[in-house]
């Protein structure tokens, strides 16, 4: 994989692009990216305003940079825990369980940046090719690990299951965890019980007992 994104050499002006990153995902827990100010960033990352036009050409191009952080560490994170070696002679149910669990952790801790990253993916076409890009590549691996594992799925096609369960999956898990102010009756639980439950949408789609890796 090609990044798109090239930090600077210098230790010193990759700590303060760092520090302006860092602030940025901190002012973007309690504001939206359109309300966030160029000023309030600056003052939080301990930065000039010239510093920051140092580096980014504009705003646009803060948040464009932001989803390049996230997007590799989906990367990294959507290989180490789906690579197959890890997961021999393991259950599906197994996999899945702790897929959703690593998921809602991920959406917890990047609440704010998230949120930003999926309002400005219905208009920007950067974030838009970034999300399609993880979203293939987990669903590549999830295939890969379901396919010696055909038998303890009852779906007819468990490849279309896989790629359209996930779909399933992940919409329930933005909307539960970006966008709760949308429904009338926001889940309450605990994140345990979230993932768990995450987990059985996906494996009854698929068709596969819980025993194994979830809870009953």
């Amino acid at each position: 994989m090609t990044s798109r994104f090239h930090p600077p050499q210098q230790s010193r002006s990759q700590e303060t692009l760092h520090r302006i990153l860092d602030a940025t995902e901190q002012v973007l827990e309690t504001k939206s990216f359109s309300e966030a100010t160029l000023a309030e960033i600056v003052e939080r990352a301990g930065v000039t305003v010239g510093a920051f036009y140092r580096r980014f050409p504009d705003k646009d191009a803060l948040l464009h940079h932001l989803d390049e952080r996230c997007f590799e560490e989906l990367y990294g994170l959507a290989d180490a825990l789906l690579d197959p070696v890890r997961w021999q002679g393991a259950p599906l149910s197994a996999i899945l369980q702790q897929i959703a669990e690593a998921a809602v952790e991920l959406y917890r801790r990047r609440c704010g940046l998230l949120r930003s990253l999926f309002l400005r993916a219905r208009t920007d076409r950067v974030i838009q090719d970034s999300a399609r890009r993880v979203n293939a590549h987990i669903v590549e691996r999830l295939q890969a690990l379901a396919q010696p594992r055909r038998d303890e799925i009852a779906h007819p096609d468990p490849a279309l299951a896989i790629a359209l369960g996930y779909t399933m999956f992940l919409a329930a898990l933005r909307e539960i965890t970006l966008f709760p102010e949308a429904w009338t009756h926001p889940y309450q639980g605990s994140d345990a019980e979230l993932a768990r439950e995450l987990t059985r949408l996906y494996l009854g789609y698929l068709g596969v007992p819980a025993a194994g890796g979830v809870a009953r």
